[in-house]
């Protein structure tokens, strides 16, 4: 018994070490897992955190391609209308003098449809078809205004060669605009994808050809780069007062954010940010904090508000934005949008170059807004008075023409002109342009049907 007493006492212990053993691995182990686990949420949070910053860093990077993809675009379909638009008014000019002046315009246009087509990166054989034809055309164009400025006459041939080349430029003016067909159906300019470059598919269809053109001079495809006289002598702002500036100009402005600063030729700082709940997107210039562009991405509604009242609509938002003692001059309605176009007035002329551009929905919300041609051209200017009347002006133009207030028009990148403005009704309409001082034909505008409704271009 003692034997068997003495035998349980001795193994007793070593049981009881064996269970505490197992218990203290047991709760290491468990103290592992919960580490673990701890461990992994945390990893998760930071995952989760840093995935969710990337995700809105990709969303403001797509916007700000989207900004860039839309202005060259729009940039481009405005090149293309104002060459097709130009070449129409080639035909019906008689003076030597006003068709080098259009075909100096087609250089320039050609100039700046090609700076843009370039934003798209496109290799295709079909863009590269198009930058082909804009370049050459461009050229053409220039060589022939050189011709003229040396006091030659254009032969036959030349200007044969030029008409046929109209059809190649409306074909073009055609091809966007079906693009365009794609962004107001709601897809974004990174979404297009192929099919930008299949836009142009006429272009290389075996029967699409045009003339070739032979021209002296190198090629050259540089767009003079110009200063914004408005902002010449403003201060420099930084992005911190940007976001103030918004918030003043916009006081039911949510969620601003700074998305970064555009080094385009008017620097910018840019701003996303939400209205009522709608996004809404600016660019403030560098210089001053001017508004350079507005975009507010709300729907158009299908009935409301007036041409009159959305002209009235389009004053008031340019006043609130520091944009003062401002007239309508131009406003067309399209797709749910009325198009305004502001521009200053000073002792009764209208000053074109300084021109502010406003887009409205039916039911009055400004959803955009330009002000980038005021940016170049706005300086306090000392107008010469009109050294002919207006009747003498008058006889310069069809008898047919009607109007004859004063204008201040830009006719290139550093000259502006002083001219009785008319309209004209005959096969289409026109608004010409006599200078005041010399009783000479100095602008045609030429008014045609676009994507925006009725344009002046």
């Amino acid at each position: 018994m003692k034997k068997d007493e003495q035998n349980k006492q001795e193994t007793q212990p070593v049981t009881t070490g064996k269970r505490k053993q197992k218990r203290v691995a047991k709760t290491a182990s468990l103290v592992v897992v919960i580490a673990l686990a701890v461990g992994a949420i945390v990893g998760l949070s930071v995952a989760l955190h840093f995935s969710r910053e990337q995700i809105e860093a990709d969303a403001r990077y797509r916007q700000n391609m989207e900004n860039v993809y839309s202005r060259s675009y729009y940039n481009l379909l405005d090149g293309a209308n104002d060459i097709d638009a130009t070449m129409s008014k080639f035909v019906v000019a008689n003076s030597p003098e006003k068709r080098q002046a259009l075909l100096y315009e087609i250089w320039g246009a050609s100039a700046l449809a090609s700076d843009n087509l370039s934003a798209f990166e496109g290799d295709g054989e079909n863009v590269q078809k198009v930058a082909k034809f804009i370049n050459q055309l461009g050229d053409y164009s220039l060589s022939l205004a050189k011709k003229l400025s040396d006091g030659k006459e254009l032969s036959q041939n030349e200007i044969a060669t030029f008409n046929d080349l109209r059809p190649v430029a409306t074909a073009l003016k055609d091809a966007l605009r079906r693009i365009n067909g794609e962004i107001e159906n709601g897809k974004a300019f990174v979404e297009l994808n192929g099919e930008f470059e299949n836009g142009f598919s006429a272009f290389s269809e075996p029967g699409f050809n045009y003339p070739e053109m032979i021209y002296d001079g190198p090629f050259s495809d540089a767009v003079e780069v110009r200063e914004a006289k408005a902002l010449i002598n403003l201060p420099e702002i930084n992005d911190a007062e940007g976001r103030t500036i918004v918030l003043r100009l916009f006081p039911n402005a949510r969620n601003v954010e700074f998305v970064g600063k555009y080094e385009s030729k008017i620097p910018t700082y840019n701003y996303s940010f939400t209205q009522d709940g709608i996004p809404a997107y600016i660019q403030l210039s560098a210089k001053g904090g001017k508004v350079i562009n507005y975009t507010l991405s709300a729907p158009t509604a299908e009935d409301g508000e007036t041409v009159a009242q959305n002209g009235k609509t389009a004053l008031e938002f340019a006043k609130r934005l520091g944009y003062e003692n401002m007239e309508v001059v131009w406003s067309a309605t399209a797709n749910g949008y009325t198009f305004v176009n502001l521009a200053p007035v000073a002792d009764d002329i209208i000053l074109y170059p300084d021109l502010v551009k406003v887009k409205i929905t039916a039911d009055g919300n400004v959803v955009g807004f330009d002000s980038v041609h005021y940016q170049y051209n706005h300086v306090p200017r000392t107008l010469p008075r009109p050294t002919i009347s207006v009747d003498t002006a008058r006889k310069s133009v069809s008898d047919d023409a009607i109007g004859g207030r004063l204008a201040l028009i830009p006719q290139d990148e550093t000259k502006e002109t002083l001219c009785y403005e008319f309209e004209l009704s005959d096969g289409g309409n026109y608004f010409i342009y006599v200078d005041a001082l010399t009783g000479k034909e100095a602008e045609i505008f030429f008014v045609v049907d676009g994507e925006q409704g009725e344009t002046l271009i």
